[in-house]
């Protein structure tokens, strides 16, 4: 569309430009073979403009097309999510950890709640983890005892070992509130039960706060080892897909958390269907299988 727009433009400028040329031309000289052959290029030009106009409107008419249809699958989806996540994760002790730029996808929360899992705590990570505040990097360095030339990307990792601690339960209180304080680290705890599973939120729209490779791989590595389940996630929407990082980890993705049949998708991924789901390229299957009660014929 933006392209389309852009040759309009070209041609509207084109036809200034060929008017002022004959007005221009018709006053120093008379010449009527330049003015014919202006003429001719004016009806090419306008017939060009007359089939650009009609295919605009043919592709604004399809958009609009497939907007309503995305729309009603959508509300499909929600209609079915009920009855289908229900009691899948039931008695499943669950983390979510926002990690990428982007804000909980609505309803996450209550599709983790209506499949019966227990929402210990919600963690997301701050604007500045990108480190580029000289004093924050400064009271890290000064907080775990490192060395005065320690890199942003070690700084960054620290801190996503500090949030496989929080998560688990397992950190220092004192921890806690130094993240806190520093605007790295948000994180609201409902209970401190032991967890079983971390759902990870990626995925960025801004290039200077995507750190999928040193912290989110970090967080991921540090959570296997201590045994506890994870799967990533993202918006369908993102610029900066977090989906390759992931899997280096075998771990369950799902890349359109966004939306109702995305977060069907992750609540039966871990429920024994794990897989890489959803619309993008990373994606090898666009959501896992059905329950039976779902499929069977009566």
């Amino acid at each position: 569309m933006v392209d389309l727009k852009y040759h309009i433009v070209s041609i509207v400028a084109v036809f200034l430009a060929l008017g002022m040329g004959i007005l221009i031309g018709s006053t120093i000289v008379s010449n009527d073979v330049m003015v014919a052959q202006q003429q001719k290029i004016i009806v090419s030009l306008e017939e060009q403009f007359a089939k650009l106009r009609e295919h605009e409107s043919a592709l604004m008419a399809e958009d609009v097309k497939k907007s309503k249809m995305i729309t009603n699958y959508e509300n499909f989806a929600q209609s079915i999510l009920v009855p289908i996540v229900a009691g899948q994760l039931q008695g499943r002790n669950v983390a979510v950890v926002v990690s990428g730029s982007q804000a909980m996808p609505s309803g996450i929360i209550n599709t983790l709640s209506l499949a019966g899992a227990n929402i210990n705590s919600q963690a997301m990570v701050l604007e500045n983890i990108n480190m580029k505040d000289s004093k924050l990097r400064a009271n890290l360095i000064d907080y775990f005892a490192l060395e005065s030339n320690t890199t942003s990307d070690i700084l960054r990792q620290k801190v996503a070992q500090a949030l496989a601690l929080m998560v688990t339960n397992q950190a220092d209180p004192a921890l806690n509130v130094f993240l806190s304080e520093n605007k790295l680290i948000k994180i609201n705890y409902a209970n401190n039960n032991p967890i079983d599973t971390v759902i990870l939120i990626g995925g960025s729209n801004t290039l200077g706060q995507s750190f999928p490779e040193g912290f989110d791989s970090t967080l991921i590595k540090n959570l296997l080892d201590d045994g506890i389940q994870v799967i990533g996630t993202e918006s369908s929407k993102v610029k900066f897909s977090y989906m390759k990082y992931y899997q280096k980890f075998s771990i369950g993705t799902v890349d359109n958390i966004d939306m109702s049949v995305g977060q069907i998708s992750m609540v039966l991924a871990l429920n024994g269907q794990p897989g890489n789901y959803g619309i993008k390229t990373k994606a090898t299957l666009f959501m896992p299988v059905l329950p039976q009660e779902f499929t069977r014929r009566t």
